[in-house]
């Protein structure tokens, strides 16, 4: 029995801004957030705002027309993920690059994006199977 989806809109919709204004904020910031990640170019800080753009902007979709369909949840479930457990990786393999403003801004993305996946987990599971999820 499906029932309220909205817990699970709530919580795309905030994945939907955060990626949104990170995105804004890396293509402002682009110089600085390179000197912080030990990045030599500000290219793989434009791509990766491109991404998070593209990433928004379908979580926005779902959030406005309301079609929720479990594969798809499932896999922006699964590429927050995928971005907190590159972080973790990030962190273990390039930390003496990374400054210490630079190591924070990477710890704090990724309790904001594990926040999320759990959330919209949370939500999807509200949805999939009732309030007693």
């Amino acid at each position: 029995m499906k029932t309220n989806p909205r817990p699970l809109l709530q919580a795309l919709l905030q994945n939907a801004l955060f990626s949104g204004s990170s995105a804004l904020l890396m293509v402002l910031g682009a110089g600085w957030i390179a000197a912080q990640l030990g990045l030599e170019s500000t290219l793989p800080v434009y791509v990766l705002a491109a991404v998070l753009v593209l990433f928004a902007l379908q979580l926005g979709n779902i959030v406005r027309s309301a079609a929720i369909r479990s594969w798809e949840v499932t896999g922006i479930i699964a590429a927050d993920i995928v971005w907190v457990v590159a972080s973790v990786v990030l962190l273990a393999l390039f930390h003496e690059q990374l400054t210490t403003t630079g190591l924070l801004l990477v710890d704090a993305v990724a309790i904001a994006v594990l926040f999320f996946a759990v959330q919209q987990y949370r939500g999807l599971r509200v949805f999939q199977h009732g309030a007693s999820a």
